[in-house]
């Protein structure tokens, strides 16, 4: 049984954060993975038959823009796609959330991928936006809108 549910204890979701998998691939040279303290952060678990399997971060970015984020450990990645439609499926139940982006680091490929295959668009490439191991790295930005998305993501 997979559910996606809200989630607030600090220490378990640093936990997924810093798992080594997970952490090898969002680590940035500036930007360590852990727990954001702030109102307008979200943290939703990702749960494979009861068991914590990632967790999703959504950051309320506008009104009607939430920045999305997947951390999802290996024991959740054959259910990703699943996850990632509940998941989104609660970002978009607030009537107001008319798109959620995703930027996706672009030494990672699988990821920009898997956003896709949830129904997200490409909308651009932020050129050397980060540092990954000391190299500049692209960020990809994937969007997904009510207007496009609701039916993948809601049907």
């Amino acid at each position: 049984m997979l559910s996606v549910e809200p989630i607030h204890d600090r220490a378990v979701i640093d936990a997924v954060l810093s798992d080594p998998w997970v952490r090898a691939k969002i680590a940035q040279d500036d930007r360590e993975p852990g727990y954001i303290d702030h109102p307008l952060v979200s943290y939703h678990g990702a749960y494979v038959d009861g068991a914590l399997a990632g967790v999703f971060i959504a950051v309320q970015f506008t009104r009607w823009e939430v920045e999305v984020h997947a951390a999802l450990l290996r024991p959740a990645i054959r259910h990703g796609r699943d996850l990632g439609r509940m998941f989104l499926a609660s970002v978009f139940a607030d009537p107001e959330v008319l798109r959620a982006t995703a930027y996706v680091l672009g030494t990672l490929p699988s990821a920009a991928n898997y956003c896709r295959r949830l129904g997200f668009v490409d909308e651009g490439v932020r050129r050397s936006a980060c540092m990954v191991g000391g190299v500049p790295t692209d960020i990809v930005v994937l969007g997904l809108l009510r207007s496009a998305g609701s039916t993948s993501v809601l049907g």
